[in-house]
This record gives C-alpha cells, structure tokens and sequence, in this order.
C-alpha cells in the first residue's frame, strides 16, 4: 500500500458507490470508505489488478455540493487492491486514483487490451506488442534487449525456450 504516496489528504467519508471493473459485465454495489481529491478507498466483493481502471458511478449524485457526490462518475486506476481475509466483511480493500471526473453519466471504462510478455511476464498496452519469429510476444525492453544480442547459441536457446521448443 506504501508504493504510492497519496497527494491529498484523505477523509474519511463512507456513501454507496457502483463500480465496473473490466473483467465484469454489469455495475456492482458498493462502499466508499474514505475520499480525497486524487483518490478513494471502497470495499469489492472482487480482487483487482493494480494499473487496471474501473468506472465508478455516484448513486447520491448532488450536483453543487463539495463530497464525492459533486461528480456522478469517475474514472480510475487501481493502485492497490488488499485482501482483507475476514470473513464478516467485504473481502476486499481498493485503493484508487481518480483520472477523470465526470457530472454525466459514464459508460463503463473499455477493458483494455493487455498482454504478457514472453520473457520477463510483465503486463503491457497490446498496442505495443513486439514479435519475434512471429511466435514470441516481447514487451519494448525486451524486444530491444534480445534484439541487441548478437546472433548465436544464447540467442536461438532463448528463443527456442521461449515458444517451448526445448528438450
């Protein structure tokens, strides 16, 4: 919870909040625990991916005043997502930063398209997917890492592990 520190000041602050996180198809009811101006806590019922971003709608919606309700969207990025392991309450904490904020109506955040790297299994944009031999899915470091390799033994075996053809 400590890798990122928070701007603001946060309060405490609980109101019914519905999220849409990318691996649902449907808002889910929940509970705004505390609020600052870059950022929110609330309790999910689903574990979520850190650097993902979720929708939340404001069901109080009160145009004019200065709480969470000001605005009846927000779009946000995941920063932290604790498992709280205590089987009378919500599951999980979530921890969000505030990317937008909307006094319409949003629809939900498009999922994004993620994808894996081969070699080092770090999540990236798929827009920047980079391919080698058309069978290995490199993120840019590693493309350009195993590019800068001269070609050889360490290289064709790196690649030959990579697509699983090692005996």
């Amino acid at each position: 919870m400590g890798r990122y520190p928070k701007r603001a000041p946060r309060s405490t602050y609980e109101t019914p909040i519905q999220y849409f996180y990318s691996r649902s198809d449907h808002y889910t009811n929940s509970r705004m625990t505390n609020f600052s101006e870059d950022g929110m806590c609330f309790e999910s019922i689903h574990a979520m991916q850190p650097k993902s971003k979720i929708t939340i709608r404001m069901p109080n919606y009160a145009p004019g005043s200065s709480g969470p309700e000001a605005f009846q969207s927000y779009l946000a990025e995941i920063r932290w997502c604790q498992d709280r392991s205590d089987p009378k309450r919500t599951r999980y904490r979530v921890g969000v930063r505030i990317l937008e904020r909307s006094r319409s109506r949003s629809t939900p955040a498009e999922p994004e398209r993620r994808q894996d790297c081969d070699l080092c299994g770090e999540g990236f944009d798929a827009a920047s997917i980079c391919l080698m031999d058309g069978s290995i899915c490199l993120c840019p470091g590693c493309f350009k890492h195993l590019d800068a390799m001269p070609d050889g033994h360490i290289k064709s075996n790196i690649k030959r592990f990579l697509i699983g053809n090692v005996l």
